[in-house]
């Protein structure tokens, strides 16, 4: 393969945050200042400041994904519940057991109950708890498990949804169009990690893999079980319990997997969704910069000594990490998605300064933005730091075998 990994324009804009910064610092005083009773208002300002419309009664019940978190504010305490899963035709002894185990881990605060045959999340705590960083935590766990477990239950277990997702299909024509080219780029990844295994080069392997498995993302978005299983498959090339090699055959055969769905199947999981607390961060320019600092400054010298097919792999690793952990606002996607474009199908050459040009725009801006708010840009930026600097000590493992 002598060219550059082809760019497909995503199936839907990419969303940007609805996230309303100079909030979080106002809840957060209100809380210091034991104004309990402002705070979950304030926190769900900070979030969407549409969120207040979808009030019935008492109590909030706003969508997210194929679930729906209610939230009811008392004079003495705050609950949080989301109707999960029905049960009672399922294959109860391994689900149980799966429930058992997600209520140790990966939930911390939420807690999983089971009323009859139906399954909830909850939370609760008195007022004067609400500590805004562990509410937000609580939603945000809600939210991201309830709607990626529910899936994979209904799929392994046979559980049922406890109510009917809201959910918005695309045309028939758009998802046709989007399994046809979602082959061709499964296939593309999994020509390219062979090339590259027959070759030895194990580090442009796991870049062939990784850029495809985040390409499927950016392009598609996908929701339902695909997104689970594509998730999986990126957590595993991370995976440092894992060695090098056999993460290597695992992501193949994880998109081998992927790319054995039938139609149907795959085609189901392509549909919009409404979206309370985003499973992505968004992300700051300067924490951005901070954390692609190590790859500039190799990609730049990479090109200069020629290796362009090294540093197209790397940067558009980068690009795709960067769309698949974050919210970015054109600003920022702008260059990059334009740099992708203008690269695709271009010979290593001529593709590695047009991509180079891309992160260029982000690294040389002078123009910053405000620095307030809840920084989520940094908590985004240690996962994708820690991917980075995995992925650097993987290649150099590598190298020295």
């Amino acid at each position: 393969m002598i060219i550059t990994h082809n760019y497909y324009h995503p199936l839907h804009p990419k969303k940007s945050s609805t996230r309303q910064d100079e909030k979080w610092d106002e809840a957060v005083a209100l809380f210091n200042s034991k104004q309990y009773n402002e705070v979950m208002s304030t926190l769900l300002d900070y979030i969407d400041p549409n969120l207040h419309n979808k009030k019935k009664g008492d109590t909030l019940e706003i969508p997210h994904g194929s679930v729906i978190i209610s939230i009811t504010q008392t004079v003495d305490e705050v609950l949080i519940k989301c109707p999960f899963l029905n049960i009672e035709k399922a294959k109860k002894v391994p689900l149980m057991r799966r429930l058992a185990e997600l209520r140790m881990s990966p939930l911390n605060l939420t807690n999983v109950i089971l009323e009859d045959d139906l399954v909830y999340f909850t939370f609760s705590c008195a007022i004067n708890l609400c500590e805004p960083y562990k509410i937000y935590g609580v939603l945000r766990e809600i939210c991201y498990y309830a709607d990626s477990f529910d899936d994979e239950f209904i799929e392994k277990f046979d559980a049922q949804h406890l109510q009917e997702p809201k959910t918005i299909l695309f045309s028939e024509h758009v998802r046709q169009e989007a399994y046809t080219n979602c082959q061709k780029i499964m296939e593309d990844g999994l020509q390219r990690f062979g090339q590259y295994m027959e070759k030895r080069n194990g580090s442009n392997a796991w870049y062939a893999l990784n850029i495809t498995l985040k390409k499927i993302a950016f392009y598609l978005e996908p929701q339902g079980y695909l997104r689970t299983q594509l998730e999986k498959a990126v957590d595993a090339l991370y995976d440092r319990n894992q060695p090098f090699h056999d993460r290597l055959l695992n992501g193949k055969s994880a998109l081998e997997k992927l790319n054995a769905i039938p139609q149907d199947k795959f085609m189901a999981d392509l549909y919009q969704i409404e979206t309370f607390i985003p499973y992505k961060y968004s992300g700051k320019k300067e924490n951005i910069r901070e954390i692609w600092q190590e790859s500039y400054e190799e990609a730049q010298d990479m090109i200069a000594n020629s290796r362009f097919e090294d540093a197209t792999n790397l940067l558009q690793s980068c690009f795709y990490s960067l769309f698949y952990y974050n919210l970015v606002n054109e600003g920022i996607s702008k260059p990059i998605t334009d740099a992708l474009a203008e690269a695709s199908g271009l010979d290593y050459q001529q593709s590695a300064p047009l991509l180079l040009k891309g992160m260029q725009a982000i690294m040389e801006d002078t123009l910053m933005g405000a620095d307030f708010g809840m920084d989520l840009s940094k908590m985004m930026g240690e996962q994708m730091q820690q991917s980075m600097a995995m992925m650097q000590q993987i290649m150099a493992n590598y190298k020295t075998n």
